[in-house]
């Protein structure tokens, strides 16, 4: 990627799921190439994966955005709406706790919601929601329902065909598809959809996991990507500083 200043410069924001201990050598790599970052984080998670402790929190808290990822990492179309408007409220109260300042950004578990629970994440004081749609290169137009641009991991073309056709058609996500599809390596084809977006919404949302990143060895690839990213001519800020931007 080489900046082009023909181009309008991009709004780049990074986040990562799951408050995984991985997550402090994620947060020491963005810093190493000046990039920002929100981390959502559970309390627990369910699923068996660790957390960060309450200690490592607070130490990721003084460099970049913390929001909520429930109590206990339960996706919330799953369970009654009283389970889930505890677990949106108990996560939110126990950071708040633990940071000492108000926690304004919430993620969906696994990307599901739907008006319900996209209103009991509102209701909880939660000023923003992001989702895991993906290939977009604009912020939508709901707050509550933050799309993303790429995943940091190597999906398959078919995935990406699956998530264009079932989140919904589009003139700048078609863009975006068209940039990736056939690109063999990650890097390249995140180089793409950089690209893409810089012509096209100007807005490019970079999310994942760092277990995923330890479990299919792709700390490289994200060391050797984010400093590509950093040579363009962009704004790096978190999921908040993007939102009060945009919404206030």
């Amino acid at each position: 990627m080489k900046p082009d200043s023909h181009r309008s410069h991009l709004l780049v924001t990074t986040s990562w799921d799951d408050g995984h201990p991985s997550d402090l050598r994620l947060a020491d790599l963005l810093d190493k190439h000046g990039i920002s970052g929100t981390f959502y984080i559970p309390c627990a998670n369910s699923e068996g994966r660790p957390v960060m402790s309450a200690a490592d929190i607070v130490r990721l808290d003084r460099r970049f955005e913390i929001g909520g990822h429930t109590q206990d990492h339960v996706i919330l179309t799953d369970v009654a709406p009283e389970l889930a408007e505890a677990q949106i409220r108990a996560n939110r109260r126990r950071l708040e706790d633990l940071l000492g300042h108000a926690v304004h950004g919430f993620a969906y578990v696994r990307g599901h919601y739907n008006r319900d629970v996209r209103a009991l994440v509102e209701k909880a004081g939660y000023t923003y929601a992001r989702t895991v749609r993906n290939l977009m290169s604009s912020p939508g137009r709901h707050r509550y329902e933050l799309p993303t641009t790429m995943q940091f991991f190597g999906h398959q073309d078919a995935v990406y065909l699956r998530n264009y056709l079932s989140g919904g058609l589009g003139l700048q996500r078609s863009r975006i598809l068209r940039a990736v599809i056939g690109c063999p390596e990650l890097i390249t084809r995140l180089s793409k959809a950089v690209e893409a977006c810089s012509v096209s919404g100007g807005y490019f949302h970079l999310w994942g996991h760092s277990w995923e990143l330890d479990e299919h060895h792709l700390w490289d690839e994200l060391d050797e990507f984010l400093g590509q990213l950093r040579t363009m001519p962009a704004r790096f800020v978190t999921n908040g500083e993007w939102g009060a931007d945009l919404w206030h």
